[in-house]
């Protein structure tokens, strides 16, 4: 077998024959589709069953609740020489011979394709400078974790996975993707970036990062000391860290702070850039950096103008309820 294509799957009786006949099963023997349910109650469980009448390479199988075990589950069966990741609402693209045969001919250990948001292509190929270091990868990865830090769109070694033993951290409700990332990518010999559309990702999704979670902050944060614990030997990727925490500085903003818009939220603004760890990465913010648009608030909460910061906030919360609408 050479690829596993696996996905996690809760109540998605609407989406998952989509994405399951987007993987390319039905016209290559070579592509296994594992679809872990984790805990559905709608009718996601009768639908791949008897899709999987059709092709004994669709594989039905359950986990534990949560993303992260549904995850794992697919890594533990996979039988596939590389793994890939699809959600349920999602669907892939282009697994056309071209791209199975690099599968079978390359030596690298991750390969990361471009992907379509709506109508737009978001061109990992071009954006990156240096393809051939891995270091200036893991950097800019870092630099750019809502485009880069996605778990799919990405294919990988599963003798490498099954080697070092590398899984999804269960105890991380966000960022378990991007952690799991940095790990396999420490990990792994070499990077190669295809230009090449692999993934459509549904910007409309019901995301849990969408909807208000009052736990999402400590989340957030749990995750950010978890990457942090897996770098720590590595210092040449402290300052790109760094904009790593502002980066899930301004999600924790967007997707929690200023969903309610209340009077707290800006003194829940302003606790949170006194944290240590949060005060620290403000540090790298210039003023040079006024007319970078995700850096302008933060620069704006190195010197305390928080009121204006939390426009912006406001602002972009309100652009992201018009994109899913």
């Amino acid at each position: 077998m050479l690829l596993s294509v696996i996905i996690p799957v809760y109540n998605g009786g609407k989406t998952i024959i989509s994405a399951i006949r987007s993987t390319g099963a039905y016209l290559n023997n070579q592509i296994e589709v594992i679809v872990v349910n984790n805990g559905s109650t709608d009718n996601t469980e009768t639908l791949v069953k008897k899709e999987g009448e059709s092709n004994k390479n669709i594989i039905y199988t359950e986990s534990e609740k949560g993303v992260s075990n549904a995850r794992n589950k697919g890594i533990e069966i996979a039988k596939g020489d590389w793994i890939t990741f699809l959600d349920a609402d999602d669907f892939l693209l282009d697994l056309n011979n071209e791209l199975m045969d690099l599968l079978q001919n390359i030596e690298e250990g991750l390969i990361v394709g471009n992907y379509l948001v709506g109508k737009s292509t978001i061109d990992l190929y071009s954006m990156t400078k240096n393809k051939k270091n891995n270091s200036s990868i893991v950097n800019q990865m870092l630099k750019n974790p809502t485009k880069y830090m996605t778990v799919w769109g990405k294919f990988y070694r599963n003798d490498l996975i099954k080697k070092e033993n590398i899984r999804f951290d269960n105890q991380l409700k966000y960022s378990e993707d991007s952690e799991f990332l940095i790990r396999y990518i420490l990990l792994c010999k070499q990077v190669r970036f295809i230009n090449i559309n692999v993934y459509n990702y549904t910007l409309s999704k019901n995301s849990t990062v969408r909807s208000y979670n009052p736990q999402l902050i400590y989340e957030y944060e749990k995750a950010i000391f978890q990457i942090k614990k897996d770098l720590n030997k590595n210092l040449e990727y402290e300052n790109s860290f760094k904009v790593f925490i502002l980066m899930q500085f301004n999600l924790m903003m967007v997707h929690n702070v200023f969903i309610k818009n209340n009077k707290e939220s800006i003194a829940k603004l302003k606790e949170l850039c006194k944290k240590d760890y949060m005060n620290n990465a403000l540090n790298i913010v210039k003023l040079k950096d006024i007319f970078t648009p995700r850096l302008l608030p933060l620069l704006l909460c190195k010197y305390h103008f928080y009121v204006f910061a939390a426009g912006i906030y406001k602002l972009r919360v309100l652009q992201n309820n018009r994109n899913t609408n």
